[in-house]
């Protein structure tokens, strides 16, 4: 199921990119690239980042130094929308559906925007064939569905005109196997599609299977980047490391104590 780095060049760069929330600085020259039609797993520990990448990515946060580039256009600095026009989609965690709508008028919505009346029903049967759970559930409110269906229906809707670039950010948080095991075979069409993906997440084995190529976060920088066999021990040694350094705090702090 890896899916192997293109030879068509990168699609996303980041060069030596920091970004901060305020005082807060959350990312310290952040470097890496993502081949045209490839898969990049993003990965390490609560806080390492990750999210912070896919936004700064995406135009959500502003770096403070450095360059992103997609398509060949630096869009450093650009407005989320301007970037959504070049090519790149960003799914989050859990949302990016209208409650208030259907299935089916979500999927409405989004196809007749990206492709047109015309190919209309063609496009909802794609996304049924696709996602059979989505065509069972057509008619109910997109509010009242579980979290990893309002997932899948965020993934559907992506199908019709592929972006360039896919960020998938923790997609799977939360969910039962059967339900992340749906979500990652719709990550895996989307890129058989052409689209490239940048998959943030948490559950590590899984999402280095799908990728072509690892990047390791800790601390707001990279630690490991490259085949995604070595990327489990670079997440491993990361958290062996933070264990050692508790348990000689707490036998200084107990030295103290005495």
């Amino acid at each position: 199921m890896t899916a192997p780095d293109s030879g068509g060049g990168d699609v996303l760069l980041l060069q030596h990119v920091s970004a901060a929330y305020g005082p807060y600085r959350a990312l310290f020259d952040v470097s890496f690239s993502v081949p045209t039609g490839g898969i990049v797993a993003l990965v390490g520990s609560n806080g390492a980042g990750k999210s912070t990448v896919a936004r700064v990515v995406s135009g959500l946060v502003t770096a403070s130094s450095g360059k992103v580039s997609l398509c060949g256009h630096d869009v450093t600095g650009f407005p989320a929308y301007k970037i959504a026009r070049l090519g790149l989609a960003h799914v989050v965690e859990g949302r990016g559906v209208f409650s208030s709508l259907t299935v089916e008028e979500n999927l409405t919505l989004a196809f007749r925007q990206r492709a047109g009346r015309r190919l209309l029903s063609a496009n909802l049967e794609r996304a049924y064939s696709a996602f059979p759970i989505l065509g069972e559930r057509r008619r109910q409110l997109a509010g009242t569905l579980s979290g990893g269906q309002q997932r899948l229906l965020s993934l559907a809707k992506v199908l019709v005109v592929p972006p360039q670039v896919l960020i998938a950010d923790e997609l799977s948080l939360g969910l039962a196997p059967v339900v992340v095991d749906t979500v990652y075979e719709g990550l895996a069409e989307i890129n058989r599609n052409g689209t490239a993906l940048v998959v943030v997440e948490q559950q590590v084995s899984r999402v280095l299977d799908l990728a072509g190529k690892a990047i390791v976060l800790d601390r707001g920088s990279v630690a490991y980047q490259g085949d995604p066999a070595g990327a489990g021990d670079a997440v491993e040694a990361l958290l062996a490391g933070r264990e050692e350094a508790a348990a000689t705090a707490v036998g200084q702090v107990d030295e103290l104590s005495a």
